[in-house]
């Protein structure tokens, strides 16, 4: 059963989104919470061969051994800003912790605890946690793309504060074990992150292509001014996150082209997200914020 969840895992960590540059930080070390309680899992599953007298077989040991390298390899990629480049190895961490209990539980199969049992569904929950925390992130994106061009967004707001508000009890519900009340929770947010979206695909579907055109113009006039920038400044970090907004812009252009408008606004979101990164990295604040975020990082060890 935990093979199972570490599969859910791998699956919701692999469909990142859109993200702001505070956001990418958050859900990489979101990813490394998830692989630290898999991590302790496993470990615990080790522990529990040698108290029962048997061995670990070799084969599970080392791809045990590969996922802690892959996130000792992430962390520095966390510490460096390559958000991306961390997630990626993260995942490919946790499925590697997946093959080894794979393997473990192949030589020995076992009936799961009732403590493994409540540790599995919290997993599990805390996995459609981070999965919803994403797509809100696209939505909130996509819900601020809308209002740049005129759409009344207000609506659109008070229910993704609400979808927040759901998440956070579900999470709460998750720590006390009570995960009918979590599912419930979840369930709730689900429906509603539905509804939005379907008010802004009718969104997208009366967006008019020429306004769409503008924005991008626009989109890459700021582009260019904040290039010019952190060029000045020689900010690699900034220069970085503008190549990601530009090349989602470009892709935007081409969508745009094809008349496909829900592929056009979803990497103009991206862009959007990128540019707000670059930004955040210009700021004079952004020095301390790049501390805080390396001493959390520092903080992330693997048993």
């Amino acid at each position: 059963m935990i093979l199972v969840t570490l599969s859910a895992l791998v699956l919701a960590s692999s469909q990142a989104s859109v993200q702001q540059a505070t956001a990418a930080s958050d859900k990489t070390q979101n990813l490394f919470s998830l692989f630290q309680e898999a991590n302790a899992t496993v470990a615990e599953i080790f522990r529990q061969f040698e108290v029962d007298g048997e061995t670990v077989p070799q084969a599970s040991l080392n791809e045990y051994h590969q996922a802690l390298v892959l996130a000792e390899e992430s962390k520095s990629l966390l510490q460096a800003g390559n958000y991306s480049g961390a997630d990626a190895k993260i995942v490919q961490a946790l499925q590697k912790l997946k093959e080894a209990l794979r393997i473990a539980y192949a030589t020995i199969p076992e009936q799961p605890t009732e403590t493994e049992i409540s540790l599995e569904r919290a997993v599990q929950l805390k996995s459609s946690i981070n999965r919803y925390s994403e797509q809100l992130q696209r939505i909130e994106n996509l819900t601020r793309l809308a209002a740049s061009v005129g759409y009344n967004t207000t609506t659109l707001d008070d229910n993704l504060q609400t979808i927040k508000s759901l998440l956070e009890r579900a999470l709460s519900n998750i720590d006390q074990e009570r995960f009918a009340a979590a599912s419930e929770n979840l369930a709730n947010a689900k429906a509603l992150s539905d509804k939005i979206i379907s008010s802004l695909n009718n969104f997208a579907l009366d967006l008019k292509i020429q306004r769409i055109a503008t924005y991008i113009n626009q989109t890459q006039e700021r582009l260019d001014t904040i290039r010019e920038k952190a060029e000045s400044l020689s900010n690699e970090a900034s220069l970085a996150a503008l190549n990601n907004a530009e090349t989602s812009l470009d892709n935007a252009k081409e969508y745009l082209e094809e008349q496909r408008i829900n592929e056009t606004l979803s990497e103009l979101a991206n862009s959007k997200a990128s540019e707000e990164e670059a930004v955040e990295y210009l700021r004079p604040t952004a020095t301390s914020v790049d501390a805080t975020s390396t001493k959390t990082t520092n903080a992330v060890q693997p048993p």
